[in-house]
């Protein structure tokens, strides 16, 4: 089986990738209370917000559950959440409830905006989560290790150039949610404690006790992992140890050729297992592109 850099070594060295991310959507809020009404709600510091710096961050129902998480950017006065296509509707529904207390407004953003992603072999200068602008195009930096993973936001039409290699974005550890998802996730296990997608100490939303709780009780051994195999598609979506146990479930897959690449969820610290099989197929786990330590 190759090894992840012999992929990307013989494909992104050819050309930069770049293709359309039909599956993603986007919210936008306006106003002069936008960041103060965003910021009773969602578990990133809203205030960390920049025309330089995007975010990465949740919305949670009152049992910490996931209802949607997104990424966010500045566009000029506005911020655009950036998010699962199928959960716009029921995110912006569930916003509305709260918004009417703040001078802001909520308006689906889908038909204004495509979501393009980029991947070079080049690692980034710039810091993960970075933005910048040129003309009717945004450019966040989502990851630059083992290469680097932007998405494009843009007005305009961008050519494409190689649909097929996009399956390479999942590799970024960064999980966007769907709404089969919804409401079944824990923040912590899509490790967005260690990816900025949870601040400790901005104060108060929906969820906050329990996401705190869980952070500092640790009473889940629950974590995101990446792992690849060689060979078919399987049917399940469980995975297991050498003994047969549960070792924990796939989140998303992708496609390249033969070789398999997923997000899955583990139930188990991946050092205390020296097997894991997804239905007959031994998978193998691929480091993350971050340390799994807490950011605040």
């Amino acid at each position: 089986m190759p090894s992840l850099q012999d992929i990307i070594d013989s494909t992104l060295l050819k050309q930069d990738v770049i293709a359309k991310l039909p599956d993603i959507g986007a919210l936008r809020v306006s106003g002069p209370d936008a960041k103060k009404f965003l910021q009773g709600q969602i578990t990133c510091d809203i205030n960390t917000l920049s025309a330089n710096s995007g975010l990465y961050g949740a919305i949670c129902n009152i049992k910490g559950r996931i209802i949607t998480n997104f990424y966010l950017v500045q566009s000029n006065e506005d911020i655009l959440m950036l998010m699962a296509k199928d959960l716009v509707e029921k995110t912006l529904l569930h916003l509305k409830k709260y918004a009417v207390f703040f001078k802001t407004e909520l308006t689906d953003a889908q038909d204004d905006f495509t979501i393009y992603t980029k991947l070079t072999s080049e690692g980034a200068e710039s810091s993960q989560l970075a933005t910048t602008r040129n003309n009717e195009t945004i450019t966040l930096t989502l990851g630059n290790t083992p290469l680097n993973i932007e998405w494009l936001i843009t007005t305009s039409t961008i050519e494409e150039t190689n649909k097929e290699l996009a399956a390479l974005s999942l590799l970024a550890a960064r999980p966007v949610i769907t709404l089969e998802q919804s409401e079944t996730t824990l923040p912590q296990w899509l490790n967005m404690q260690s990816t900025g997608g949870i601040s400790f100490t901005k104060g108060c939303y929906t969820g906050q006790e329990i996401v705190a709780r869980m952070q500092y009780k640790g009473k889940s051994k629950k974590q995101l992992s990446l792992i690849t195999w060689e060979g078919k598609s399987e049917t399940t979506k469980e995975l297991v140890d050498e003994q047969g146990k549960s070792a924990g479930q796939i989140f998303a897959t992708s496609q390249i050729n033969n070789t398999h690449f997923a997000q899955a969820i583990l139930n188990i610290d991946p050092s205390d297992t020296k097997q894991l099989l997804l239905g007959n197929e031994e998978v193998t786990l691929l480091p993350l592109p971050y340390s799994l330590d807490s950011k605040k």
